[in-house]
């Protein structure tokens, strides 16, 4: 959970769905309803006290969210509804193709296939934005024209970088940017400081969480060659 107005980021720290207190419901409200955004997902599990605290975050106050990892496969599973979740609140999902598959009911390997295809279905159906995280990784909101990719580079896709791209996500909406513009800043973020670090195959989130701040103060040209009409970012060309 964050919030803008405080000085750290973390307003609450909630461990694994089968570790924490969420029998708590008034600590739980006190610390949504003083918070700018949530991101929901990694490490939640997927048991009965982590459904219980998925379905309170989602039933609390209308926080701007970000939903990946298990609250996608509990939503996959019929928990909640992401399109009438989606009315009540700005949402950005993020997942990667197998998250996708469940959602859509799909073969993963049709996912991987076409996955412009995907997330253009994944946006239609659920009327809200999501981010599809891989090789390239995309962006597209529900009612706006053309989705923003990545150019196909090593570093995003990494063990666990996504996890870093969805608490970026978190942290951006917390500062008060739409679902589209945090989705894709913590994308472009995490995926130059993955480059910036240029550990190759032994990239761990650390290495990527330590170049973030050399990141932010880079500036670049502002121009794209590709002539497509996508958002492109000033990261390195594919290795």
């Amino acid at each position: 959970m964050l919030s803008a107005r405080k000085q750290r980021d973390l307003t609450e720290v909630y461990p694994r769905g089968d570790l924490c207190g969420c029998s708590d419901d008034k600590a739980l409200e006190l610390a949504l309803e003083d918070t700018d955004a949530v991101a929901l997902g990694p490490g939640l599990g997927t048991n009965e006290l982590s459904v219980q605290l998925a379905n309170k975050i989602t039933k609390g106050p209308e926080r701007p969210l970000v939903l990946d990892a298990d609250a996608l496969n509990l939503a996959a599973e019929g928990l909640f509804d992401l399109r009438a979740l989606a009315k009540s609140r700005p949402i950005l999902s993020t997942p990667h193709a197998g998250e996708m598959s469940r959602l859509l009911g799909e073969s993963k390997s049709n996912i991987i296939d076409d996955r412009l295809a995907a997330l253009r279905e994944a946006v239609r159906r659920f009327e809200h934005c999501f981010l599809l995280k891989g090789t390239p990784s995309l962006i597209l909101n529900f009612g706006q024209g053309y989705p923003s990719r990545e150019p196909r580079d090593l570093g995003p896709c990494c063990w666990r970088n996504g996890r870093l791209t969805n608490r970026g996500c978190g942290a951006l909406l917390a500062q008060g940017l739409g679902v589209m513009e945090a989705g894709a800043l913590s994308l472009y973020l995490t995926g130059r400081a993955a480059n910036l670090a240029a550990r190759g195959a032994s990239l761990t989130p650390t290495d990527v969480i330590q170049w973030i701040p050399d990141v932010l103060v880079e500036r670049g040209a502002g121009i794209s060659e590709l002539g497509l009409p996508f958002v492109s970012y000033d990261a390195d060309a594919a290795r």
